[in-house]
């Protein structure tokens, strides 16, 4: 049995309180199908191996189910099993909120400033960055995309920390400094903000290169095994991340770059199960997170045009 197909599934709320919440699906077509399984979790993401999902009940060959009236926000999905008790996919995700929650506090208005100090072109430079917002906040700062300091007072500088203004030379060249700021203690991200220097002149480098980016499907995805082939025309030395359905799958240093294969090796097609594919490929100039393009796909396995 091939579990791939999602199960529609809508929320039903009952017009009388006491009676909550019930969930309705469509019944999977499947002539072995024994019954379905819903699972809830409290966070997002929220989805099989997500680490935040828990089994809510397993039921028989119904396609109803009444979840009563959770005191929080709570998300659900559900799958399908059958007689071996293989599962299927998770089905569409729901959100169930509770009517009497309060809506969540705005975001206080907040604007961030960065400012040069020294003289990129003749000395040593730097960047101060003052943020509005009134709440005990700290910035992580980064150069060139790759992280570089922690700073807990304002007002926050770099290359200096803690609230101090120490200039520095970096190199000859394009340099961008990024703040990002943060709740104190959490990973609650309250903005950011980047601004390019240019250290030993006035004038901006030149533009990267136009760059192209082609996939081409190679097996057959409606008969049998397939692949993605991506060529392009960036002359850098560059590398791809590739994701299969908005999911990390591998890493390919080698043109052309190849899914399901990698490193440049002729391509291994494969099977990823009957229905909607997305395959995306995502270019950085290597041994940085520089990113230089993408592009994606979308291949229906198993029969024609969706």
């Amino acid at each position: 049995m091939n579990w791939v197909r999602a199960i529609p599934v809508v929320l039903v709320l009952w017009s009388s309180a006491a009676s909550g919440a019930t969930l309705t699906w469509n019944s999977n077509s499947e002539p072995d199908v024994a019954g379905y399984r819903i699972y809830q979790c409290s966070l997002i993401p929220c989805g099989p191996g997500s680490g935040h999902e828990s089994l809510l009940t397993t039921i028989g060959k119904v396609t109803s189910f009444n979840i009563g009236t959770p005191s929080i926000t709570r998300y659900y999905f559900i799958t399908a099993y059958d007689s071996a008790d293989n599962e299927s996919r998770g089905s569409n995700l729901l959100t169930y909120t509770p009517a009497a929650s309060s809506p969540a506090l705005p975001t206080p208005l907040k604007t961030i400033n960065l400012s040069v100090v020294g003289n990129p072109i003749t000395g040593p430079w730097g960047v101060e960055a003052t943020i509005t917002d009134l709440r005990d906040v700290f910035a992580t700062v980064q150069l060139d995309q790759l992280d570089y300091s922690v700073d807990h007072n304002g007002p926050y500088n770099f290359p200096a920390a803690n609230g101090l203004t120490v200039t520095g030379r970096f190199g000859s060249g394009l340099h961008r400094v990024e703040f990002v700021f943060y709740l104190e203690g959490t990973k609650t991200e309250v903005g950011r903000a980047n601004i390019t220097v240019y250290e030993g002149t006035s004038t901006p480098p030149p533009p990267p290169p136009l760059k192209t980016i082609n996939l081409s499907v190679v097996g057959n995805p409606i008969t049998g095994p397939w692949g993605v082939m991506a060529t392009t025309s960036d002359l850098r030395d560059v590398f791809a991340t590739v994701q299969l359905d908005q999911l990390d799958y591998s890493v390919d240093h080698n043109g052309p770059y190849n899914f399901p294969a990698a490193n440049g090796l002729t391509v291994t097609t494969g099977r990823f199960g009957s229905g909607l594919h997305r395959v995306e490929f995502v270019f950085y100039l290597e041994g940085t997170k520089t990113k230089v393009g993408r592009a994606n796909i979308t291949v229906h396995e198993g029969g024609g045009s969706p």
